[in-house]
């Protein structure tokens, strides 16, 4: 029966490494890279089509990491109503609003600011796209620092 929680606890940690290794990579080597090296239609294309398929990998990760997070929680005999009783329960139910929020501003950034980034490119207006990709610097800043601090979190859960 270990080996199954083992695999459980894999799982959850191979979402997490899943979830922010592609956003360090996205941002630290696709983003700047794609840029450098095409115009302004070809980079938002390129990018636009890694992010989709990034999407669909990162929203996996993300389902995995909730789904093996609860599973976690209930091998442990945790009710999600006792989560503010402990420390460590505190810690676990910051973890699960920090991927909750991550969640919304995944979904605010590939719904809302990315079309709009598009639509305002397309229709020329450069003052309209720079407001647009400095929103997503700052959505790609907050989803990086709720995940590290979910991460910080996670390294000093203690039972």
């Amino acid at each position: 029966m270990d080996d199954i929680w083992t695999l459980v606890r894999w799982l959850h940690l191979l979402g997490v490494a899943t979830w922010l290794g592609g956003m360090i990579f996205l941002g630290a080597v696709v983003v700047p890279v794609v840029r450098a090296s095409g115009g302004v239609q070809a980079s938002r294309d390129l990018i636009t089509r890694v992010a989709r398929r990034f999407g669909v990998i990162g929203g996996a990760a993300w389902f995995l990491i909730l789904i093996t997070g609860f599973g976690l929680l209930d091998h442990r005999g945790i009710k999600f109503s006792e989560l503010t009783d402990t420390d460590y329960g505190r810690r676990v139910l910051e973890k699960f609003v920090l991927l909750i929020l991550l969640g919304v501003a995944v979904v605010a950034h590939s719904v809302i600011q990315g079309p709009r980034v598009r639509r305002a490119e397309e229709a020329g207006d450069e003052a309209g796209a720079r407001r647009w990709k400095m929103i997503g610097g700052i959505l790609d800043g907050l989803m990086l620092l709720m995940t590290l601090a979910a991460l910080w979190l996670a390294a000093s859960l203690v039972p």
